[in-house]
């Protein structure tokens, strides 16, 4: 699935869960750089010119944050250890938990459900998002669709082979 990079290679699977951050990075970084180059050109109150500046800053660490903590998270099963891992690229690796405790749990927030990874046992604690969120929608109800037969089915294939 092109959506959520999913690869799936000598017993490890991998998939990226929130690339739909892309559009609100590209939106962010457009409205940081457009502010960076027209503020100096208008003739601005000392003030007025450090404000617009701070909200230019402020939009372009919201896109380096998103960018960095939301669309190249990875999740990768391992078949070989047992393991579920959450890798940030070039910062981190770390594991979550083992396939024995693996949950896939429905979310239901503001109307919209989505998927998140939990643990057997504390099911309704610390959780992972593992899809973006479905709405009402057709085309949500479609894509909905082809995550549950494409990321779902593979997840639950990879986690129930190991036992």
């Amino acid at each position: 699935m092109t959506g959520y990079n999913l690869k799936t290679e000598s017993g490890r699977l991998s998939f990226q869960p929130e690339r739909d951050y892309k559009g609100k990075i590209l939106f962010f970084s457009f409205l940081a750089a457009v502010i960076f180059v027209v503020t100096p050109m208008l003739n601005l109150y000392r003030d007025t010119f450090w404000g617009v500046m701070a909200i230019g800053f402020v939009t372009a660490l919201t896109a380096l944050y998103d960018f960095i903590f939301h669309f190249n998270v990875t999740y990768i099963f391992d078949q070989y250890t047992g393991q579920v891992y959450k890798k940030i690229p070039g910062l981190l690796t770390r594991k979550i938990m083992a396939f024995e405790d693996v949950y896939i749990l429905h979310v239901q927030e503001d109307g919209l459900l989505h998927y998140a990874l939990s643990h057997k046992q504390n099911k309704f604690g610390k959780s992972f998002t593992i899809s973006q969120a479905f709405g009402s929608s057709r085309k949500s109800q479609i894509r909905q669709a082809a995550f549950e037969t494409e990321v779902l089915a593979e997840i639950e294939k990879i986690t129930h082979r190991s036992k």
